[in-house]
């Protein structure tokens, strides 16, 4: 199955295929995202705002990938915004069969009704800053402008011509992005600055899929842009991405696993153990397989084949085509925590080493695990083990973990899967094969335009 819509609509159909289908099921969504933009003050503030105007208001605000939150700095913000207005005035709202037009219809009465009540409720609390005339008939919504503290003043995303914005100090830029990272969406960000090791600074530090910087974050090109989020905005691969088509295909025969055997794990359990675990210099080595590779080597053929699978796999980075004056750079990061149930000890094993693999933390849960993962942390890896088998009532629970791994279709697999689609929050997928090391990452696209120019340069020092 492969979704693209609201987070809400993919959670319901995570259920159904739990509930209907097998353990196996492919769930491939897309979802949506409180995609924001942070604008410095050595941007140059005309391209700032063109780009701005194109991510907010384009097809009327109803895209995915649209700018909802707009930070400006301070230094900069009441020039920025007096632009915004003016550069607002230029729109014309109407018949979508007008090259004129600039802001559609929006998809529904339904929909007009909701975008209008609320921009309606930010007037009356005094937070909107400009908003457009629209046509009596028809379901138009005119483009608005809503001042607010942050992104934490965003209770939904309003899906529609309405952008929000913000002004941060020079000094906050780190808070800003966390601020971004804690709401839990992660599916566009729009960066304008001058500073190239700014430009790092913040994608390391930002968990989004697609990146775009200094040029709008809308419309992502089929090959040049692999497109898709993270969190709440997303499962991955990406669509266009080097992973996305083989996501819909077996790599291995489906296989029957007994139901593990041993005394039950509890959800504070699971959670103690993963919270002792830190990837952080693990996922910066270069030789994570070698130290997998000496750790296991006593072990059976499910652990050096996963060993040898991730040893091949391609974990880039991949430049990918487009036009001159533009890099497109896709990297895969460690996707997180991952929770490996086996049922088998040695079928764990060969999970947590492909998640060890891709720079994750690992906490085994089989019968036998606790000896069987010790050369493992002994030899440095973020891992650790529990002796028993997790009930799907105390998985349901849990929490701390991104992903589950639990080989096979069988009861047990779709009692887990279940128990993973009666969560809230971020959509959690079971990952039924066994040798799956692409699983275990997540893909982020960088796109940067390099031919942007101009700016206050003489803030460039000072803002370094």
């Amino acid at each position: 199955m492969c979704f693209t819509g609201s987070t809400e609509t993919a959670q319901r159909i995570h259920k159904a295929l739990a509930t209907h289908a097998p353990a196996s099921a492919v769930l491939i969504a897309e979802t949506g995202g409180l995609n924001a933009m942070i604008v410095d003050s050595t941007a140059l503030p005309e391209q700032a705002v063109d780009d701005i105007v194109a991510s907010a208001f384009q097809s009327a605000g109803q895209r995915c990938s649209a700018l909802r939150m707009l930070y400006v700095q301070e230094d900069t913000k009441d020039r920025v915004v007096d632009m915004l207005k003016g550069a607002m005035d230029t729109l014309v709202t109407g018949d979508p069969w007008s090259v004129a037009t600039d802001v559609a219809p929006v998809i529904d009465a339904e929909a007009q009704a909701d975008i209008s009540g609320y921009v309606d409720e930010q007037e009356k609390k005094g937070r909107l800053l400009k908003r457009l005339a629209a046509p009596s008939r028809g379901q138009f919504v005119g483009a608005a402008l809503v001042e607010v503290d942050g992104i934490h003043d965003l209770e939904r995303e309003v899906f529609g011509p309405v952008l929000h914005v913000a002004s941060f100090k020079a000094k906050d830029i780190d808070k800003v992005v966390d601020a971004i990272n804690d709401r839990g969406f992660g599916l566009t960000f729009g960066l304008h600055t001058r500073i190239d090791d700014r430009v790092q600074r913040v994608i390391e530090r930002l968990r989004v899929g697609n990146i775009y910087v200094n040029r709008n974050q809308i419309g992502a090109i089929v090959g040049s842009q692999p497109f898709g989020g993270e969190g709440l905005s997303g499962t991955g691969p990406k669509a266009g991405g080097p992973h996305y088509v083989n996501r819909f295909r077996r790599t291995e025969p489906a296989s029957v696993h007994a139901a593990p055997e041993g005394d039950a794990v509890a959800a504070d359990r699971i959670e103690a153990a993963l919270a002792t675990l830190d990837p952080t210099a693990w996922s910066a080595r270069n030789d994570r397989i070698q130290v997998l590779r000496r750790a296991l080597d006593t072990k059976g053929t499910p652990v050096r084949r996963a060993v040898n699978a991730a040893a091949t796999f391609d974990s880039g980075p991949f430049r990918m085509p487009g036009p001159t004056g533009e890099s497109n750079r896709m990297t895969l990061r460690p996707k997180g925590p991952v929770l490996c149930l086996g049922p088998e000890v040695e079928t764990a094993l060969a999970q947590a080493a492909q998640a060890l693999a891709a720079g994750c933390a690992a906490l085994v849960v089989a019968p036998g695990a606790e000896s069987a993962v010790a050369p493992l942390s002994k030899a440095g890896a973020p891992v650790a083990g529990i002796d028993g088998t997790v009930p799907a009532a105390e998985l349901a629970k849990a929490q701390g973990f991104v992903a589950v791994a639990a080989a096979g279709d069988s009861g047990w697999t779709r009692g887990l899967r279940q128990a993973l689609a009666g969560r809230e929050a971020r959509i959690v997928l079971l990952e039924t094969e066994v040798l799956c090391p692409e699983r275990f990452y997540v893909e982020r696209h960088v796109c940067i335009d390099t031919t942007a120019a101009g700016g206050n340069t003489s803030l460039l020092a000072a803002e370094a």
